[in-house]
């Protein structure tokens, strides 16, 4: 699909939301993925939405499992929106005032991949690279890549969302995927062009709107059958 930022048109839009789905159902069970992509372009959305489509994967495949087990993640948005379902603990994934941006990411990425978990999951990992430097980004990637197999054992597979070219050098996967389309090579070593704020700002404010009516047609429509 050709992507642009400045095309905020309904037919660019609803295109672009029928390319993220496509893109979602290339995630597999029981494989590491590797998923980026521009900023506000639907990997966050796809995120949140991955439960669906496992689910169906996994039916299809036989597998028992609970729908809303599906998924563990960690992401900034669980870092720092208010949990008020947990009660006193809405804040327990939050970032510690007197730690680091890097240990904090760090932390939450232990914390989701801790040895004790015993039930099945699929793990997502949303911008591991958050406020880290790349020493420390191929530090942890080193450290899931040691924890890997013993992952996958006890996991329906791994997604890891990522802006770093680090994270992917150094993360060992099984599939590679950009939102728009480009290759690992041609990701790893493609020339950076700028985009103007202000083009991303009012593209991810018409994404969200059409993203929002678009659930609002699929609502209208089951309930019409």
């Amino acid at each position: 699909m050709i992507f642009d930022y400045k095309d905020t048109s309904k037919e660019h839009l609803n295109a672009h939301i029928d390319h993220i789905l496509d893109v979602m159902q290339e995630i597999e069970p029981n494989k590491v993925t590797i998923l980026t992509g521009g900023n506000a372009l639907g990997k966050s959305l796809i995120r949140k939405q991955l439960v669906f489509s496992l689910d169906k994967k996994l039916t299809d495949l036989g597998i028992e499992h609970e729908k809303r087990h599906i998924v563990a993640s960690t992401s900034m948005q669980l870092r720092t929106e208010n949990r008020s379902e947990w009660g006193a603990l809405s804040s327990a994934m939050h970032d510690l005032p007197w730690c680091s941006t890097a240990d904090s990411s760090v932390h939450c990425i232990k914390e989701l991949l801790r040895d004790d978990r015993t039930e099945k999951r699929f793990y997502v990992i949303d911008e591991l690279e958050i406020g880290m430097s790349r020493e420390v980004q191929v530090g942890v990637a080193q450290f899931i890549n040691e924890k890997m197999d013993q992952l996958l054992e006890k996991s329906w597979g791994l997604l890891i969302i990522t802006h770093s070219a680090d994270v992917v050098k150094t993360i060992k996967h099984d599939k590679f995927i950009n939102i728009e389309g480009l290759t690992e090579e041609q990701w790893l070593n493609r020339e950076v062009e700028p985009i103007d704020p202000e083009d991303l700002r009012k593209w991810a404010t018409e994404l969200f709107c059409a993203v929002r009516e678009r659930e609002k047609d699929t609502k209208e429509a089951k309930k019409d059958k």
